[in-house]
């Protein structure tokens, strides 16, 4: 049964629950211990003391503040490279750094004069590290020496990272732009232009969904496109933008869509949280009360949408119903990363913050007190981000503190 509000109780997931009970019970038992309550489900509190899930193991200054003319917010990511015990992360000095996971060192490093603004992928097919930066060039390097590759123009700002399948790298550009270049040489494939920006912007472009042979993605019109991934060809749009009256309305589509038991989750920023059939593009359920959307991501089956200024929320995949939801005074939220019954939560103002995603109960706030903008890397473990200090850019890398349970 749904209430007015939506709101549903929450309920166990097979699917999430090894390793999720017992870090609810060490959230009871911390909570025992300072006196205090857990937090309820619509009234999350940020100094909540939680649960301890990651300390710093080294954190390294990757931006120097005496090059910096401005102020620039640091949206570049991490990505790991486990076999060669590296992470790579590019910086708003245009610098892209590979760096030892175990001590922080750096390895090489590549300079070019256009900001890195994307998290970058390791393709371990092709074994390349592929990036884009605000230049609107897609860049590959080698990991063992950081030699390029290859480059491609592609126009336009890369402020997502690419979606990888069967040696193909997708590529989106603030343009509108999506590409299909070949992983192992960076020859151009394909193009698909959408709709321009236009008027006002949520300030981010949604990232690229790679599914069942399609690329899906959004626009800052509303409309939502899946693409053929091997032609390009688009197979079906639907646009889910609002009608109302008000003076500004942001349609944009700014979180990466999410596949879901047989359906595309998207959302618009000001209008809402969509499933869309994912052969047909024909609208399955809204939840037009969900606004101000900037983040997507999938928990055992289950939609997750991060709710700048407001919270995350836990839907049902059927109808969209809420199986919990924590109201925090976020700032502007990434798209989630769930790993081991965990959820991951990039926020400009408040820095990292950690959930289990059984309950949605708060288990950390972690940061260095100036917000993180960037997508974390996570793997084994290991969490790495770089985070938006006032003075500084540090580049920071965490180890688990505890071994979930198996």
């Amino acid at each position: 049964m749904t209430s007015a509000d939506g709101l549903r109780p929450a309920r166990a997931r097979a699917s999430i629950a090894t390793g999720a009970r017992p870090v609810a019970l060490l959230l009871t038992l911390a909570a025992a211990c300072f006196g205090m309550p857990p937090p309820t489900a619509l009234d999350m509190r940020l100094d909540f003391p939680g649960v301890e899930m990651l300390r710093p193991k080294w954190r390294r200054l990757v931006v120097d503040p005496e090059l910096r003319p401005y102020d620039p917010v640091e949206r570049s990511g991490a990505a790991f490279d486990p076999g060669r015990g590296l992470v790579f992360v590019g910086t708003s000095q245009g610098r892209f750094l590979a760096l030892d996971s175990g001590l922080g060192g750096e390895i090489w490093s590549h300079s070019e004069t256009d900001p890195f603004n994307s998290a970058a992928v390791h393709l371990p097919e092709v074994d390349l590290v592929v990036v884009g930066n605000d230049g609107g060039h897609l860049l590959a390097f080698d990991p063992d020496d950081g030699r390029l590759a290859w480059r491609a123009a592609l126009g336009a700002p890369i402020r997502r990272p690419v979606a990888y399948a069967d040696r193909v790298a997708y590529a989106r550009t603030t343009g509108g732009g999506v590409f299909a270049v070949e992983a192992e040489t960076g020859r151009e494939l394909w193009t698909f232009s959408g709709p321009a920006p236009e008027g006002y912007k949520a300030g981010m472009d949604a990232g690229l969904l790679s599914a069942d042979g399609r690329i899906v993605t959004g626009f800052s019109d509303g409309t939502v496109v899946a693409l053929s991934a091997v032609s390009g060809e688009k197979l079906w749009d639907i646009n889910v933008a609002g009608e109302g009256d008000a003076e500004i309305v942001l349609d944009d589509i700014t979180a990466t869509p999410v596949r879901i038991e047989g359906a595309i989750v998207v959302a618009s920023y000001d209008n809402g949280v969509f499933a869309v059939d994912a052969e047909r593009g024909t609208q399955i359920w809204a939840r037009t009360d969900l606004t101000r959307v900037s983040g997507l991501a999938a928990v055992g089956g289950d939609p997750l949408v991060a709710l700048s200024g407001r919270g995350l929320a836990r839907l049902d995949p059927a109808d969209g119903s809420t199986v919990w939801i924590r109201r925090f005074p976020a700032g502007t939220l990434a798209d989630p990363i769930v790993r081991d019954g965990i959820i991951v939560l990039s926020d400009d103002i408040n820095g990292l913050l950690f959930f289990e995603a059984l309950t949605g109960m708060v288990l950390q706030a972690w940061g260095a007190g100036h917000g993180t903008a960037g997508p974390p890397a996570v793997a084994g473990g290991r969490l790495a981000f770089l985070d938006n200090a006032g003075e500084f850019r540090t580049f920071y890398f965490l180890r688990r503190w505890f071994a979930a349970p198996r």
